[in-house]
Order: C-alpha cells, then structure tokens, then sequence
C-alpha cells in the first residue's frame, strides 16, 4: 500500500498523522509519503504541558515527573507501532512541533525505514538571551540578560550556555546562576556565581528540560534504518533505543536550528540493551546538551526468590531511558558483576522473565548463583551490540561524544571538535548502573580538535572503569591507532587503565598553546 500524506483524511496534522498510522497498519509492506513542507503539529494540553515545565509547575527539575512508569500524559505523533516492513519517506518535511510530544514511535516493529524528516520546535525547549552588561559585587556578578523568547515571571534553569560569537565555540555551565528576575519585558537580571566579564556580549542559552520523551524511540524492534533524518531541537533526548535489534543509521543530523548554537536538551543520541548490530555511519552531531552516543546495558541489584529465581532491579539513577522495564528475553545471558570494582562473574541463561507491576523484573535462570548475591550485580550480556561510529564529526556539546558500555566497538575516521569532556569514553559506570566493560575496541584514524575543554581528564581517549574501587583489569583489547590529536597544553591526550591488552600507536599530537 502507498499513502500520500496529503490525501489523508484529518482536521489537523496531529490527526492525520494518526490516521496515516491506522492505514499503514492495514498492510506489512506499506510506504507513506510526506511532500516536502512545514507541517505544524500541536494541541492545547501539550502546549500547557511545555509550559507548565517551564514555569517550574514540577518543579526545578521536571524529571522525576516526565522520565517516570506512571508518566502517560503525552502525545505521540507518528506512532508505528505494532508495524512490520513500513517505510516512511519525508525528504524536505519538517514536524515543527509546538508543545510536548513524542514525535516518532517505533515500538514491536520490524524492518522498519524512515527517511529525510526534520524535527524542531516553534517555541525552543530552551531559552535564548543575549548578555547585555556584566557588573561584579563581592563573589556574584549582576547581568543583564534579554531573551528572544516571551518569557514567565520565574522559569526554571537546569544547564546554561555562553555560546562565545567571535569565535564559535560554546561554554557549558561557564557559572552557576544564582537567580534570575524580571527588570522589565524581556530583560532579566541574572546572578551569578563563578562568571567572567568576557561573558558579556555573547549568547545564553538555558535549557528548561533535561530526559524526557524521545525525538524519536525504537523499542522492542528489530531491523530499523534511520536515513537523512535531522533534528534541530527536542525537551530531551534525539534517537532513543531500548531492547532493538539491529540498527542501522545513516546521515542523522542532530544539530541546531539556523542562527541558533544548541539542539537537543540531553544526548543526540542513546542506546540501551540492544541486540545484534548498531552501526551509525555519516552523522552529524552539534550543540546537544549530553552525549553524541551513549551504547551500554543495565546492571541490576538481585534479591533472591527461590531456586535460580531472582527479582532484579535496575540500578541507572534516572532508570531506564525509555521509563520501561529493562527485561532480558529467554536464551539471554545474564553474568554476574562484583560490587565496587565491576569484575565480571559467573554467567546464567535466562528461562523465563516477566515484569511486576512495580516495574521490578523476575528472572528464572538455568541455575542457581549459590552464593548470597548482595555483593553483586546482574548484567544482560547478551543485549550489548556490536557498534559502528564512522565518519562521523561532533563538536561543541555538553559531556562526551562517543561512550562506549558494550563489548565491541569501532570508532573510525571521525571529527571531535571543542567537546565539553574527553571525546571518546571507553568505562562501564557503577554511578550510573550502566555497563559492561569492553572486550574489543577501535578507535582509529580520527581527528580530535581541543576536546576536553572544560573536563579534567584526557582530550581525545579515555579508558577505565569508573567503579568505587578503581582498580583491577576488566577491559579486554583496546587500540588507539593513527589519530591525529591537537590538545590543549598541559592536558593528557590518551588515558588508558583498567586493561589488559592495549595498543596506542601512529598518532599524531599537536600541542595548541591558544586553544580556549
């Protein structure tokens, strides 16, 4: 079946999105076409909710209110779900969305493609001022800041931005605001600890979101193919899988809008206990407010609950990425994992697993542990992707461009450019619940630009695991090859611990006694 999407039916764009979604379920195999365009897609409640996060109406910190189980107060535009062999081609569309939605779901889907689509939003997920004067008193300086957008009397403010015109290049949370109020329409006086003069005149952002709902989700699917797809803004996170097999992206932009420095508010891209291949090929990566890529499974605390039976409970801070149950499938191997130093155990296969209704998964494994369990975590070693990061370029976000949790990786022919931290990150995180550690990895013939601009670590490669402990070897091969590195003087280049066999040679290295 093909479908025009202007021949399909609705009073808005919201609704025939919808309605396209009914059509394309009719049949597997079915094509949808989106004509080149602007396609402005809202509604009232979505449009208070963006509001309402904004204006602090939960809180400083929306999270723990939109990342939650029980959170189903969102709108879905193009869902998927259910869908097998559907394609969708949107070369020259953009959905400029106005208030909170989740844009594309692709959900218990199969051989999926989706092509050429834009993702912004009309009113930004963030806030754009220009610093107008800067005076110092004692510890705080007072600056006066006006804002592109209508702004509320009091809003939140959870990450900043000084986006530094003459020479391009942003600085994460370059001080901690203090407070902020209104002086009169658009101007606001901002305090400030930790700030310099040579903040005034350039650009602030302020993000107001931090996860949320995806720009686009891939859940509990197989064979997806993402291609040309750009997204220049969204309250959270760009492309979100969990539990997929095999996916496949090429040319995905996640990058600002026009005249503007930053895009998504949190990783442009991250994946969770997927399957088989991950390989992301040709993308551009710029101005997100995380990680370009975050690949890693889940440890998870155990309670015991009869022989080989064990309740496990995901220990990521934030939970799960997708607020869904991180359950193995049966065949999947489930390995044991040393509280404080991350030293892999002894390893299970899962026969059964199932999700309580508090979100905790029960596990039947082929044997019991039998030993007591609380000085270790489980892993779903199995859900750990072969990943692929070619010729790819990223360059001045938050955090890392490239973190690497899963067994074995390839970073190849790359560009990082003025990156907040180290640009590429090889360590299981205890902090975080997230792992495993590596078995092979690659990072070859990449150029690093003054990366780690505000991190203490290394510029370009850093490997370790990042336990309480800190010690022992729980990396297998790692090979830092032929990489051109131009560093700030005085910061370490290579940093590699924690490995049992690594090889750094061929690289180049140019010490920059101007990089800022």
């Amino acid at each position: 079946m093909k479908i025009n999407f202007k021949d399909v039916c609705g009073k808005d764009n919201l609704e025939k999105l919808r309605n396209a979604s009914e059509l394309l379920k009719q049949e597997n195999e079915s094509e949808l076409f989106i004509e080149p365009g602007i396609y402005e897609i809202t509604g009232a409640a979505e449009k208070q909710l963006f509001s309402d996060v904004i204006e602090k109406k939960y809180g400083e910190n929306p999270q723990s209110y939109l990342m939650n189980p029980n959170f189903c107060n969102y709108t879905r535009a193009l869902d998927l779900c259910g869908q097998n062999g559907t394609r969708v081609y949107a070369e020259g569309a953009t959905f400029l969305f106005d208030g909170f939605f989740e844009p594309i779901s692709i959900r218990n889907c199969e051989n999926i493609t989706l092509s050429g689509l834009t993702i912004d939003y009309k009113r930004k997920p963030f806030s754009r001022g220009e610093i107008l004067s800067f005076e110092r008193k004692e510890k705080i300086a007072e600056m006066r800041v006006r804002f592109r957008e209508e702004m509320p009397d009091s809003f939140n403010y959870l990450r900043s931005v000084v986006y530094d015109k003459s020479i391009g290049v942003s600085h994460c949370n370059p001080f901690r605001i203090e407070g902020i109020e209104r002086i009169a329409g658009r101007e606001f006086l901002l305090r400030a600890s930790g700030a310099e003069k040579d903040v005034c005149g350039n650009d602030l952002y302020i993000w107001h979101f931090f996860h949320s709902r995806p720009a686009i989700l891939l859940q509990n699917s197989r064979t997806v193919r993402l291609n040309g797809i750009t997204v220049h803004s969204h309250p959270g996170m760009g492309v979100v899988g969990h539990l997929s097999r095999d996916i496949f992206i090429n040319g995905l932009s996640v990058i600002p809008s026009c005249g503007d420095a930053v895009s998504t508010n949190t990783d442009a891209t991250h994946f969770a206990s997927c399957y088989g291949k991950l390989e992301m090929r040709n993308c551009v990566f710029d101005g997100q407010g995380d990680d370009s890529v975050n690949v890693h499974t889940y440890y998870h605390s155990a309670e015991k609950i009869g022989y080989g039976s064990y309740r496990l409970t995901c220990l990521a801070s934030d939970g799960a990425h997708t607020a869904a149950a991180d359950c193995p499938c049966p065949g999947d191997k489930m390995q044991l994992f040393e509280r404080g130093t991350l030293n892999g155990g002894n390893i299970f296969t899962v026969e059964k697993a199932y999700v309580e209704s508090g979100g905790t998964v029960v596990v039947k494994l082929n044997d019991d542990v039998g030993f007591p369990i609380d000085g270790f975590y489980f892993a779903n070693v199995s859900a750990c992707p072969d990943f692929l990061f070619s010729r790819c370029r990223a360059r001045n976000h938050f955090a890392r461009s490239v973190l690497i949790k899963t067994k074995n990786a390839i970073v190849e022919n790359c560009i990082f450019e003025h990156t907040n931290e180290t640009a590429v990150v090889v360590s299981a995180e205890e902090f975080w619940g997230e792992g495993i550690s590596t078995e092979n990895v690659e990072i070859k013939n990449n150029v690093f630009l003054n990366c780690s601009m505000k991190g203490n670590g290394a510029s370009a490669v850093a490997v370790f695991t990042n336990s309480k402990e800190e010690s022992g070897i729980q990396h297998g091969a790692v090979r830092v090859e032929n990489n051109l590195i131009v560093y700030e003087k005085g910061k370490p280049t290579i940093t590699i611990c924690n490995t049992e066999n690594a090889t750094v040679r061929g690289n180049f290295e140019i010490e920059d006694d101007e990089a800022r």
